[in-house]
Formats: structure tokens, C-alpha cells, sequence
């Protein structure tokens, strides 16, 4: 077992006469902190980390029919994780990476037969890391709503018009 999407199995298997392989290639895992900086006169800038980025993974999928997949089905159900906003798990080998949502994919059908049955399809997604609940020990910063007060202006105040 190569990793699994969901509940899409990435996996090589051979049982003498049949292969079947569905596996993906150029996995890029990126993430960061989102920082501040606090300018100072005359020195340099202080830098303050303000949050962790989410985790965003790219990768490409070679849908094949000759490796015993069925590459319309494939693409149908990678556009319904999408279409649904599913959360799904990511798990490489035997490490679970977290859970993702696919925000977008590209999809070439890159051969397509007589009757237009399709042979190949390379697919690429971008995974974005879902975070489903707030962290209880966030600081929430509230501030008060400044009063307004009303005030009576005498009848004969002109507001701003030029008088004759």
C-alpha cells in the first residue's frame, strides 16, 4: 500500500496474469508561519509569528486502464470529494499526513478510443489541510463599542451651506 485518499487506495498489485496500479507522482507538501512585522526606528524589524499556515499537498494521478483502473470512475469520485467539500483522510505508507479537502484539480484525458472510451487520464489536485474545530485556548481580543452621544443644534445653525 502506497497511501490512501479517502477512500481512494493508492496501490501496486500483480497476481501473475493481471496488474492493477494506481499511483500518484510529484507529491509537494508545503506549509509556513504567518508572521507580523513590528518596525523600529532605526534598527531592524522584529518579526512575530502570528499563526501556522495550513498544510497544502499537490500531486498528480495517472488514471490508466491498461493498469486495470477505470479512469472515468476515478475522476468521478476525486470531483465529488471536491464538489461535497468531504473531508478526507491522507495517509502516505502507513503515516496518516491529516485530513485535507481537494480545493482544486486539473484533469487531461490524454487518450480517448473508438466510442469515446477513455484510456488515460492525468489528474493533478491541491489538497488544503482542514481544521475542524477551533482550539480552545485561543485569546479572543474584544473591544467595547465607544458610546455616541446625541446633541441638540439650535434651529437657526446653518450646517455648512453659505448664507446669502
Amino acid at each position: 500500500m502506497i497511501g490512501v485518499l479517502g477512500e481512494i487506495p493508492f496501490s501496486v498489485s500483480f497476481d501473475g496474469d493481471n496488474i492493477e496500479a494506481l499511483i500518484f507522482s510529484n507529491l509537494k507538501r508545503s506549509g509556513g508561519g504567518n508572521y507580523e512585522q513590528h518596525k523600529r526606528r532605526g534598527l531592524k524589524p522584529l518579526l512575530e509569528l502570528v499563526d501556522i499556515s495550513l498544510e497544502k499537498l499537490n500531486l498528480e494521478i495517472s488514471l490508466r486502464s491498461d493498469l486495470g483502473i477505470n479512469p472515468k470512475e476515478v475522476l468521478r469520485k476525486l470531483i465529488g470529494y471536491s464538489e461535497s467539500g468531504e473531508i478526507l483522510d491522507f495517509v502516505l505508507g502507513e503515516e496518516l499526513l491529516g485530513e485535507f479537502v481537494i480545493v482544486s484539480y486539473d484533469a487531461g484525458h490524454e487518450h480517448i478510443t473508438n466510442k469515446g472510451k477513455v484510456r488515460k487520464i492525468d489528474v493533478s489536485i491541491s489538497l488544503e489541510e482542514y481544521i475542524k474545530e477551533i482550539d480552545g485556548s485561543i485569546e479572543i481580543i474584544t473591544t467595547p463599542k465607544k458610546e455616541t452621544t446625541k446633541k441638540n443644534v439650535h434651529e437657526d445653525y446653518n450646517q455648512g451651506a453659505i448664507s446669502p
